[in-house]
């Protein structure tokens, strides 16, 4: 495993040796000697300072001797991998219409509901993407904000036909987005 951070700043680095029933290696066995622990980050490493290829990750001592200690330590190991970083969750997002936006007439949007749960939340794109399909309805549409020349309608007809749309994925949509001028000139 490689360090969290590329760089660490001068004083970051706590230095020690450790006692018995301190330390252990990632795969159970009990570590006793010089490692090292960073401040910022929390990371232990073997070692007194870092060795690239040398210096492998500590975690704090566990008792495996114990029946229940060793079962969830067995329990964290099988599924860190799986559940680690894999299932994000929405982050609420505001959007901000670009000049881009305005010129073109509208802007994207990303709205995601729980498929068990009624909250609806806009997203960023980058979020939006990141969010699993397996737990989340999502939903990526154009919201009219500008009144170009054209004979397509007003912005309030507009989104109300994005909404009408939208309903038949996210039922509560309408309750979501009750302003149908937002963001528009």
């Amino acid at each position: 495993m490689a360090r969290i951070k590329s760089y660490y700043v001068p004083g970051d680095l706590i230095p020690g040796i450790s006692s018995r029933k301190q330390w252990m290696f990632e795969d159970g066995r009990e570590y006793v000697g010089p490692y090292h622990k960073y401040k910022s980050t929390g990371e232990v490493f073997t070692e007194s300072t870092y060795l690239n290829n040398v210096s492998k990750p500590l975690i704090p001592y566990v008792d495996l001797s114990d029946i229940s200690n060793k079962n969830t330590f067995e329990y964290n190991k099988l599924t860190e991998n799986n559940f680690k970083d894999k299932y994000k969750t929405p982050i609420p997002y505001i959007p901000t219409p670009t000049k881009e936006d305005f010129n073109r007439g509208y802007m994207i949007r990303y709205v995601v509901s729980q498929f068990n749960y009624p909250n609806i939340y806009e997203v960023s794109e980058k979020n939006f993407r990141e969010l699993n399909d397996t737990f989340y309805i999502k939903q990526e549409f154009r919201w009219k904000i500008e009144k170009p020349f054209t004979n397509d309608g007003t912005v309030i007809e507009l989104n109300k036909k994005v909404i009408s749309v939208l309903q038949t994925k996210i039922p509560q949509i309408d309750r979501f987005l009750t302003n149908l001028t937002q963001f528009s000139r």
